[in-house]
């Protein structure tokens, strides 16, 4: 058995960015530090961590109405 190559590991550097970056925006939005988004890649915490961000309040949540 040989080690991973270079491609491998390059495909794993950039599907860890294709997660991690969006879900730090998302984070960074929701005043969540965004370094958070590292969390995800853990099977259970990403599961839980989908929870955290499905009841928080959210800044939208406490914003004034809009004017009509």
């Amino acid at each position: 058995m040989g080690s991973f190559s270079v491609w491998h590991w390059l495909i794993v550097i950039v599907w860890l960015f294709v997660l991690i970056y969006p879900v730090g925006r998302i984070f960074s939005r929701l005043g969540i530090p965004w370094a958070v988004a590292f969390l995800m890649i853990v099977p259970i915490v990403n599961i839980v961590m989908l929870w955290v961000v499905a009841f928080i309040k959210w800044p939208r949540d406490h914003a004034p109405p809009p004017q009509t």
